[in-house]
């Protein structure tokens, strides 16, 4: 949630309106959370809604209260974004969508809240399906400078609704007994189904966003997909904790303002048999001067048409160039030595030109972005194998000024 505020209703006395009592959770236990200054209270069931019910307390550092003695001057302003939803942890498949709020405004309203003010609010979402007892709540994106309350793995009361018992019991038809010299007939078994090991409980995905140079946690954006849906975390500490599904495989993005983003490919089958995996990342910092080579670009081949599968490592750069405005880069293409010199020149720089064109097509400056071709002056491997050979064929990215 923005952070943003109400002033007061200390102890407010939910009376429900109307709604059917259900499934209640006092303060459920929260695996991880990335905002200490909200909490929630309480989480009920009903019929219809998944009810939260959430605290908020305004901090302000002593230091700036030292600064500021009339607390008035310090106003920082909440509210609850509606595009917020609950998830299954790891299934992005399904959402359970916003309804409706009391006691907090919905964006693109907002509450002025001022040090010292705790704001008690109440959350409707659609209800969880009975069996779901832990699930994310995602309240954002993190664009710009917006900080939301997202929290992950909360634990709350919600078993599957069991079938229940017949009221009466039907009328046995009696069976004639069997002569007592029949031999028993073998019975045929039908073979259980696979048990359903524990493969259906989340793996948890826990590790550290650092630094690459200073080896330091630093705060970062992690973005995650199973092809249904993207969903953004950030980690204030550099710390994160994603519950992932079995049987999934997710691709993950990991940005921080000032550094090169970075990707993975990441499934839980990898955990083999763990109840978490441990994952993490090394940024490295923007600086004039730094290159990369851009592993998941393609094109036809002996051709410079970019192929579809280069568009996602693209968007990630066009993301990172407008998050540090006063960066300019240069392409590069590069081929192998195999066939004609000057025909491999032109298609290394037809290339870095196709690379440079997208960008642009994606509203970065045209006066940011220079794109050059070296052919096979500067090859990164010497051998002549085929391996080597595909090493030399790239697309990189160097950082001309920061």
């Amino acid at each position: 949630m923005n952070v943003k505020v109400l002033s007061v209703l200390i102890g407010m006395v939910w009376l429900g309106l109307g709604t059917a009592a259900g499934q209640i959770t006092n303060r459920p236990v929260v695996e991880e959370q990335f905002a200490r200054y909200v909490r929630i209270v309480r989480v009920e069931l009903t019929s219809r809604y998944t009810i939260i019910d959430m605290e908020y307390k305004s901090t302000m550092p002593q230091e700036l209260y030292r600064l500021f003695p009339n607390r008035r001057l310090i106003t920082n302003y909440i509210s609850i974004d509606p595009q917020s939803r609950l998830y299954k942890p790891g299934n992005t498949s399904k959402k359970y969508n916003f309804i409706r709020a009391e006691g907090i405004p919905v964006e693109p309203e907002h509450l002025n809240v001022y040090p010292g003010d705790v704001v008690n609010f109440r959350l409707y979402y659609e209800r969880l399906d009975p069996g779901i007892e832990i699930f994310d709540f995602f309240e954002g994106r993190n664009p710009g400078q917006t900080e939301y309350w997202n929290f992950y793995g909360v634990h709350i009361k919600n078993p599957l609704r069991r079938p229940s018992a017949p009221k009466e019991r039907p009328t046995e038809v009696p069976r004639e007994e069997p002569p007592l010299a029949s031999t028993p007939q073998p019975r045929e078994t039908v073979p259980d189904a696979a048990p359903q090991a524990a493969t259906t409980a989340p793996v948890a995905l826990r590790g550290t966003v650092y630094d690459a140079k200073t080896r330091r946690a630093i705060p970062a954006q992690i973005s995650y997909a199973d092809g249904s849906d993207t969903l953004q975390m950030g980690t204030s500490s550099g710390n994160y904790r994603l519950s992932l599904l079995p049987g999934q495989r997710y691709a993950l993005s990991v940005a921080a303002k000032g550094y090169l983003s970075t990707s993975a490919a990441v499934s839980p089958a990898d955990s083999v048999g763990r109840a978490a995996l441990t994952r993490d990342f090394y940024l490295t910092p923007l600086a004039a001067g730094t290159s990369f080579t851009l592993e998941n670009i393609y094109f036809e081949t002996s051709k410079f048409e970019l192929l579809r599968e280069s568009y996602e490592e693209l968007d990630r750069l066009v993301t990172m160039i407008q998050d540090n405005p006063s960066l300019q880069v240069r392409v590069e293409g590069h081929t192998d030595n195999l066939g004609d010199f000057d025909k491999n020149l032109e298609l290394s720089r037809q290339r870095a030109s196709a690379v440079r064109d997208y960008l642009i097509s994606k509203g970065i400056a045209a006066d940011r972005i220079e794109a050059k071709g070296y052919g096979s002056t500067r090859p990164v491997a010497r051998g002549t194998s085929e391996q080597e050979r595909q090493r030399n064929r790239r697309v990189e990215f160097v950082i001309v000024k920061m």
